[in-house]
């Protein structure tokens, strides 16, 4: 697929950082194209196991066209996220806030009061993703709890604070967050699949927040399109791309933008 449009930025990736980029972009005025590796998913075609491979993995060698994407590197193996929406769509959506020793970690505590810096910065995402205080604690810390006792560390136990779940009402939709302007939600049934796909509605991943609004306000995002080169010709970034998922038609195209 091409497009002769030349688009003020070409955002590469609808995760945290993409959709960030690609909603303040718009919000100033800026033409954006959002390119995407995986798919767009809809609550109802989430996996309801991660033993439905196909649907959980992100694998398009062996036809698997899921969220979890697995990389694995000579010493590393790294877990993210592929669809409209990232990592989002994948990660435990825990919104906690570091402790003051990150902050005063000597490597870069010098430069600047990084807590109060950052502060306003945290309760701008924290309002975005809709971060909700959780208070119950269910099996699984009472394990950490306990671990933390044999361990003489009961001090550094603490449950999650906070989480990017809507935990409102769960027979009624509504926009909890943005007045309306927002899509419509479900609150959390508790089912603890959120690292398999929200099936309900509940999960605030990017797509329901950054990502809805950078679309709302013109933002055009491509699912399903790798980016395989990216070159600088004549004042113009030209973004080669390809059908992610299309094993035999691979639809290459090049998109143009000022920035990328």
């Amino acid at each position: 697929m091409s497009d002769e449009k030349v688009y003020d930025h070409i955002v590469i990736g609808s995760g945290f950082g993409g959709s960030v980029s690609a909603m303040r972009l718009t919000e100033k005025g800026y033409d954006v194209l959002v390119l995407e590796m995986g798919k767009r998913w809809e609550s109802k075609d989430f996996p309801k196991t991660n033993w439905n491979v196909r649907k959980f993995l992100w694998a398009p060698a062996f036809k698997a066209f899921g969220i979890q994407k697995i990389n694995f590197l000579n010493r590393i193996m790294v877990l993210g996220g592929a669809g409209v929406g990232g990592g989002s769509l994948v990660y435990a959506n825990t919104h906690m806030f570091p402790p003051d020793a990150f902050f005063n970690n000597p490597v870069w505590s010098g430069i600047r009061n990084w807590k109060e810096t950052l502060a306003p910065f945290y309760e701008t995402a924290r309002f975005m993703l809709g971060s909700s205080k959780y208070e119950k604690e269910g099996p699984e810390d009472e394990v950490l709890k306990q671990i933390a006792i044999d361990m003489d560390k009961l001090d550094t136990y603490k449950p999650v604070d906070h989480v990017g779940v809507y935990l409102g009402d769960r027979k009624v939709e509504k926009d909890p967050y943005f007045n309306g302007l927002g899509p419509k939600r479900k609150g959390c049934i508790e089912c603890a699949n959120c690292m398999v796909g929200c099936r309900y509605n509940s999960k605030n991943t990017l797509d329901k927040n950054y990502l809805w609004f950078a679309e709302k306000w013109g933002a055009k995002v491509e699912p399903e399109t790798k980016v395989t080169k990216v070159e600088y010709i004549d004042g113009l970034y030209h973004i080669h791309t390809e059908s992610s998922t299309s094993w035999f038609s691979k639809k290459r195209g090049v998109f143009k933008s000022k920035g990328v």
